[in-house]
């Protein structure tokens, strides 16, 4: 009986105790297992949102080849001294890519580099467009703009069309015609609220021989009627543009619309003459001032 009590509280003790130890390694054993399961989530997060910047991102270099000119100067003070030159790029680049990809599952056209380049000398056009290497373009600008007295919005509206350019699906070659890939351009330029050039006039009638409205060499007209298939057939652009990526030929538009496209034309122009008639040859309260 003795030995009973003398032992009874040996067995008790060490039950407790191993009672105690196999809590504290479940417990350590818990946290581990939640602290690894954090770790992966993070990690997956942080590989996810990765892709996502590296999918929607590009390098971009600026280059002043004006130099020490005039406008040079301008430049360099205006848009590059602050990176303002950059986030000008990555602002245009987002709205194009709205417009032309409307729809998220749409592919994407590739865009790995993208420099913004001063031009030493004046251009044709206040900004030239080239695919220096696959994927890789180069915005011109024309020195000649760093005269324009709202320089900034004049900047931000050559940029705007030329990243629109950047990102229209045309191929590596375009072979769709010039006129429908300027009015692409100006559809975006004009939709993101830079107007029409300043020499379209007002309600300016498009040339239309009978076969379609997008021949015009009015880029602001062809964007014009762009417009008008739009609200005719909600995500017309974005088809468009998608029909694009692999070339280009008499149905592409019809495509893209989901009916003949020279029906719309008539429709378009008759409606444009309707309204030009009432308005009057002279008459400006009709402008259409932005799409």
């Amino acid at each position: 009986m003795e030995d009973h009590h003398l032992l009874q509280p040996i067995v008790s003790t060490i039950t407790t105790t191993t009672t105690a130890i196999d809590d504290d390694d479940i417990a350590v054993s818990t946290s581990a297992i939640i602290y690894r399961m954090v770790m992966v989530i993070f990690i997956a997060i942080v590989s996810i949102w990765a892709n996502y910047e590296a999918s929607k991102g590009f390098e971009i270099i600026i280059i002043n080849d004006a130099g020490n000119t005039p406008a040079g100067h301008r430049f360099a003070v205006f848009f590059i001294s602050d990176g303002k030159a950059i986030r000008i790029v990555q602002n245009t680049s987002e709205f194009a890519e709205k417009v032309l990809y409307p729809n998220a599952s749409q592919p994407k056209k590739q865009v790995h580099h993208v420099t913004l380049r001063l031009a030493g000398r004046n251009l044709t056009d206040v900004v030239v467009v080239n695919m220096s290497k696959s994927h890789e373009f180069v915005l011109h600008i024309s020195p000649s703009m760093m005269e324009e007295i709202n320089l900034e919005k004049a900047m931000v509206s050559a940029v705007q069309r030329g990243m629109a350019r950047v990102w229209l699906w045309d191929g590596e070659i375009s072979t769709a015609p010039r006129s429908i890939i300027d009015g692409m351009v100006e559809y975006v330029g004009i939709s993101a609220g830079f107007g029409g050039s300043p020499d379209s006039g007002g309600l300016k009638l498009p040339e239309f021989d009978g076969n379609s409205c997008w021949d015009d060499r009015d880029s602001v007209n062809v964007a014009r009627f762009l417009n008008y298939c739009e609200r005719v057939r909600p995500g017309f652009i974005g088809r468009l543009n998608q029909a694009m990526r692999d070339g280009w030929d008499v149905r592409t538009v019809d495509d893209a619309l989901g009916l003949p496209a020279q029906q719309l034309c008539y429709y378009y122009y008759s409606s444009i003459v309707r309204i030009s008639n009432v308005m009057g040859p002279t008459s400006t309260s009709g402008r259409i001032q932005s799409i």
